[in-house]
Formats: C-alpha cells, sequence, structure tokens
C-alpha cells in the first residue's frame, strides 16, 4: 500500500490532465448542469491531447505538457470570446437543489468504488499487464518519450525504417505525460488506468443521463454505481487484450452522445451553438484517436436520434421531406463507405453462441458469458418500458443499434455479413459489448429512478409489509452482481497482473535484470529476446533498444534469421546480427504470455547452446547475453 500512497502526485496529475485542459471551455457552456460540465472539460481535455500530439511534431515540439499548454490556450481564447459575445439570456439556466446535488454523491462513490478495485486488482503500481497486447503499448509509451513524438501518425515502432504509420496514441500520449511524476511507465500506466476507469466513466454516466433524462436526477445519481454491476467493461477490458486504446475510447462514448445532443438542442444562440459544436468536435476529435472504432461506434448509436431530428424537419413539407431524404441517404452512404474503410477483420474470433444464448445475455446484460447478475437486466426492462410509455423511439433506438451489433458479434454465422457490421472491432465480441454499455447504464438508472419512486409511495401508503419485501428482493438480486465483481477481480489478480514467478509474463527476476543490465549495456546497445516472454518489456524498462518491441511487426528479413536461428549461431546469423548492430540476448525461458500460432522465436531460446553468446549476468533463470563469437 505505501507504493501506492507514493503514486497519490501521479493520480492528481493524472486527474488534473484530464480535466484542466478542457475546464475554461467547458466553463463558457451555459444552460447545462455542473456534472455536464466536468464531462465535458474531460472530453474536450483529451481531444487537446489528441489535437497537441498530432501539431507538436509539425511546429518542432517535443512531446510534453508545452503542446498541451498551447492548444488548451487557443481552445480556452475561442471559448472565452463565444461566450462574451453571447449575450443572450439564458432561461434554460438550472439552479441546484437537493436532489440534483445527489450525482455527486454517486460519483463519489463510483470513484472510490474503482480506485479501491483496481489497487486491489493490481497489487502494485509496479506490476506490469501480462497480457498479449500489453507488451506493446508499454513500450509505445517508451516509444514516444524516446522520440519525443506522440504523433498517430509516427508510431513506427513495430515498422522501423518507414516515415510514417498511423496507430491511435491518444492513451500513449497520455501515459508519456505521467512518466516523470510517476517514475517509469508501468506505473505511470497503472495510475492512468485508475484515473481513466474512476473519473471518466462514471461522469460519462451520469452526462449522458443528466442530458437524455433531466427530469430524473436519482437516475443521473445511480447511473455510475451500476456501471459496476456490467462486468464487461472497464474491467474486461484489462482481463482480455490489455485494450487500453479502446478502453479510452469507449468512456468517451457518452460524452460523444451528450455533446452532441447538446449541440442540436433548440433555439440556441449563435454563439452558444457554435461554442457546442466545437465541443462536441473536439470530443470526436479525442474519441477517434483513443480508438477509431469508438468514433465509429458512437456515430453508429446517433444515427437513430439523426434519423428522429430528420423526420421532425421533413413532417415540415414537401420540399423539406426531399432535401431530408437526399441529406440522409447521402450520409449514409459516406457511413457505409466509412465503415467499410476501417473494416480491421481478422476472422481470429468466430461467433460461440447460439441466438437464444446471445439474447438471454442481452437481457440480462451481461454479456460474453459473464456471471449473470438478477438486478441490472429487470432495471432495464423498467427503464425501457418508462421510454415506451414517453415514446422516446430514438433511444430506444440507439440502445436497439448496440444489441444488433452484439448479437452479430456473438452469434451472426454468415460471416462475410458479420465481419461486415463488426470487423472494426477486429470481430471481437468483448469489444463490441462493451457497447451495450452506454445506453444500457443509462437505462438501468432510469429503471432504477422508476423503482425508487415506487418505493416512496409504499410508504407513503405505510405498506411496510410489501415495501420490506422490495428491499429485500432488490438487495438478493444486487448481490447476485458481486459474483462477477469477485470474478473480475480474482483475474486482474491472478492472471492480469500476477507479478511473481508463476506469471505468464514478466517475473519479478527478470524485472531485476533489467534493472541490473543497466551496468552492462551502452547507450547504442541493441538487445534480442523472445518478445512472447516478456523480454520485449527491456525497452519499456530501460529505454535500451530491443529488436522486437512487439510480438507482431514488419522488423526485416535479417531480424526474421535471429528469431529462427539464433541459437545456431551460423554465419547467416552473424551476417544479421552485423547488419542489425545488435550486441546483446536475453533468454527468459520457455514461459510466454501468450500461446503463439507460430514458431517465430523458436530461435531466441535455450541460448545457453549457443557458440556466439557469452553469459554476462543471470537473475535466477533470467539470462543476460553478450554477442562474442561472431568477430
Amino acid at each position: 500500500m505505501t507504493a501506492w500512497v507514493a503514486q497519490a502526485p501521479a493520480l492528481l496529475v493524472a486527474l488534473a490532465y484530464l480535466v484542466v485542459p478542457g475546464l475554461p471551455a467547458a466553463l463558457c457552456l451555459r444552460g447545462v448542469r455542473s456534472v455536464v460540465r466536468l464531462a465535458a472539460a474531460v472530453g474536450v481535455s483529451l481531444g487537446i491531447v489528441a489535437a497537441a500530439s498530432l501539431l507538436a511534431p509539425v511546429v518542432g515540439l517535443r512531446w510534453g505538457v508545452l503542446p498541451v499548454v498551447g492548444v488548451a490556450i487557443v481552445v480556452s481564447i475561442v471559448a472565452g470570446a463565444l461566450r462574451l459575445s453571447d449575450r443572450r439570456p439564458t432561461p434554460e439556466a438550472i439552479g441546484i437543489t437537493a436532489r440534483r446535488s445527489w450525482v455527486w454523491g454517486g460519483l463519489a462513490v463510483a470513484f472510490l468504488g474503482w480506485v479501491v478495485l483496481l489497487v486491489l486488482g493490481m497489487r502494485d503500481p509496479g506490476h506490469p499487464s501480462q497480457l498479449y497486447d500489453g507488451l506493446f503499448h508499454l513500450n509505445a509509451v517508451e516509444f514516444i518519450l524516446d522520440a519525443g513524438d506522440a504523433s498517430p501518425l509516427h508510431m513506427t515502432m513495430v515498422t522501423p525504417g518507414e516515415a510514417t504509420s498511423f496507430y491511435p496514441t491518444l492513451w500513449h500520449a497520455l501515459v508519456s505525460l505521467l512518466v516523470p511524476v510517476s517514475g517509469g511507465v508501468v506505473a505511470a500506466t497503472n495510475v492512468a488506468t485508475i484515473a481513466v476507469i474512476a473519473l471518466i466513466w462514471p461522469v460519462a454516466l451520469a452526462a449522458l443521463t443528466t442530458v437524455v433524462f433531466p427530469e430524473r436526477p436519482l437516475a443521473a445519481a445511480c447511473a455510475p454505481v451500476l456501471g459496476f454491476a456490467f462486468s464487461v467493461f472497464p474491467l474486461g477490458f484489462l482481463n482480455w487484450g490489455v485494450l487500453y486504446p479502446n478502453l479510452i475510447g469507449t468512456v468517451l462514448i457518452p460524452i460523444l452522445l451528450a455533446s452532441v445532443l447538446l449541440a442540436c438542442a433548440p433555439s440556441l444562440s449563435w454563439q452558444r451553438r457554435t461554442l457546442r459544436v466545437l465541443v462536441a468536435l473536439a470530443v470526436a476529435g479525442g474519441t477517434a484517436l483513443g480508438h477509431p472504432s469508438a468514433l465509429l461506434g458512437g456515430v453508429a448509436l446517433l444515427v437513430p436520434f439523426a434519423v428522429w431530428r430528420a423526420w421532425s424537419v421533413a413532417r415540415r413539407g414537401t420540399a423539406a421531406r426531399v432535401v431530408v431524404i437526399a441529406l440522409i441517404g447521402l450520409a449514409l452512404a459516406v457511413l457505409l463507405a466509412v465503415w467499410w474503410a476501417a473494416n480491421v477483420t481478422t476472422h481470429e474470433w468466430l461467433p460461440t453462441q447460439t441466438i437464444a444464448q446471445s439474447v438471454g445475455e442481452v437481457a440480462f446484460l451481461s454479456p460474453v458469458g459473464r456471471s449473470t447478475g438478477l438486478l441490472l437486466g429487470p432495471l432495464v426492462a423498467i427503464g425501457v418500458w418508462h421510454l415506451v410509455r414517453r415514446r422516446v423511439w430514438w433511444v430506444l433506438g440507439s440502445y436497439a443499434v448496440s444489441i444488433a451489433l452484439y448479437l452479430a458479434a456473438a452469434w451472426l454465422p454468415i460471416l462475410a455479413l458479420r465481419s461486415f457490421f463488426v470487423g472494426v472491432w477486429y470481430d471481437d465480441t468483448t469489444r463490441v459489448a462493451a457497447l451495450l454499455a452506454v445506453w444500457g447504464l443509462p437505462l438501468a438508472a432510469v429503471g432504477a429512478s422508476v423503482v425508487g419512486e415506487w418505493i416512496t409511495q409504499l410508504h407513503r401508503a405505510r405498506r411496510r409489509g410489501v415495501l420490506i419485501a422490495v428491499i429485500a428482493l432488490l438487495a438478493v438480486t444486487a448481490s447476485s452482481h458481486l459474483l462477477a465483481v469477485r470474478n473480475d477481480l480474482r483475474y486482474l489478480r491472478d492472471v492480469s497482473y500476477r507479478f511473481d514467478e508463476q506469471s505468464q509474463g514478466l517475473s519479478p527476476d527478470e524485472a531485476a535484470l533489467f534493472e541490473r543490465a543497466e551496468s552492462e549495456l551502452g547507450p547504442d546497445s541493441l538487445v534480442v529476446g523472445d518478445p512472447l516472454t516478456g523480454a520485449g518489456l527491456l525497452y519499456a524498462y530501460t529505454g535500451h533498444d530491443v529488436v522486437f518491441p512487439h510480438v507482431t511487426g514488419r522488423y526485416g528479413a535479417e531480424s526474421a534469421v535471429l528469431a529462427r536461428s539464433l541459437v545456431t549461431g551460423d554465419a547467416a546469423v552473424c551476417d544479421a546480427i552485423e547488419d542489425l548492430g545488435v550486441t546483446h540476448a536475453v533468454d527468459f525461458g520457455d514461459t510466454v504470455l501468450f500461446q503463439n500460432h507460430y514458431t517465430t522465436y523458436d530461435g531466441l531460446h535455450d541460448l545457453d547452446e549457443s557458440p556466439i553468446l557469452t553469459e554476462v549476468d543471470r537473475v535466477g533463470d533470467a539470462v543476460l547475453y553478450e554477442i562474442t563469437g561472431c568477430d
């Protein structure tokens, strides 16, 4: 616990980066509630970080706090000018009442709850993610620090020699800003994970619920707390992947939806609408550079709202109807074209469920085979019933879009059609399932507020027997979700962040060897090792270059020779070593963090048998070799 206390300043800095850059613009918004301003501050802040990462190399600045401050100043000036020029009174201004302040209680509970869960799950801020993609994401942060460039157009870590390569780097840019405070890439990554989950996700849910259901302040307070009952996201993204870019992109989707809805509100002055549109664009930019699939998912969820608004306009007359139909057709054509172009299907993840299983998981809001809780699904059903009575069809349509996408991912047996719909998420059911939470949790929160009204009526009617029975039923069904939370927490501790000799990735001995290797490696050293054993993390831990910073990549023919044949030490191996400038090798045994489908790195094992390597250091079974036999 002492180690976590030492990271408190880093957590505060992370929270500041998530709020402060966009706060002036958010404070300029008029006619919105405080929680919506906080959500806007978060969304604009990440949009600013994303924009700064793109602009910094263009103007010749190294990546750091300075580009973020520069973009934030420009955004604040524009927002301030729009706010000061808007003299129109704001009849929609809303005073704070006791009920409307409940949302802050819900946010506080959610924030503290997520912090406790993640601290318990990770155990220590120095424990790295032991999952397949953790290798890439940790090393990508070091790559940004090394290059001084966080642009998504320059993430060439796994494509050495290329001038440009696109990869969404918002997550890595944010984490890199925390490294000077946290003391290392791993600690910075874990602190950023806590900040993103504990702050952004509850605020996003509360803001969307507030914007869509302003008459139900209790729902806005319940939405952040109900987030604990949805197992797949966000904890599921730490136990699968690990999906850091998808995580930061997906938590922004509710803020994106809320910002678009605010921008489309009626009876706004041009200044107010312009500011809201700019906020929505900033959030969209941050969402896109979090992960493009998150932006596309958000756009898909907005389609029913767009159709509903378009239909409202089309009803004004024949001319308007023709224009609206043409615009809708054009917009859908563009969306489909972008959707097709963004498809990254691999057919690696195939449907595994029957239609009945998939529908059942949607009904209980417990997708991807998670332990089924008994409260969330009925609350969603009550929320849906409430919206049907109010005829809020576009919200139900938006939720139906997320359901359709999940059913396609989990069940649809026509693979070509399935990949068309969910290929932007790599055909991965887990990534798609997170979309169910975007509307599922606000609907459950509406259901909870309706149940709260029923309880109040029972209390006023003094029907104590029924009241006690209802409360007892709620308590029992709520407790049923603890099993899924326990399972996620156990997986975090026993697999994803396990850091001992039984870890599936990096072990304490191997990390200790990284630390000791500093005395053996020079500034021009280049180290080769099987990345699947965690050897590639030498780069994230020390900054020394490695041949394979990730499992996949385009590393060239010489690197492939070493991966297949280093242990043989033959002439081809020595030629490759000389061409690449490799100086050292590491061997971490045969334990791998992912069962590779290929045999690419077989030549990097049993290196004690190689005639060209000399052992220079060892910690347990982790060994550092120097290449001495190719002179």
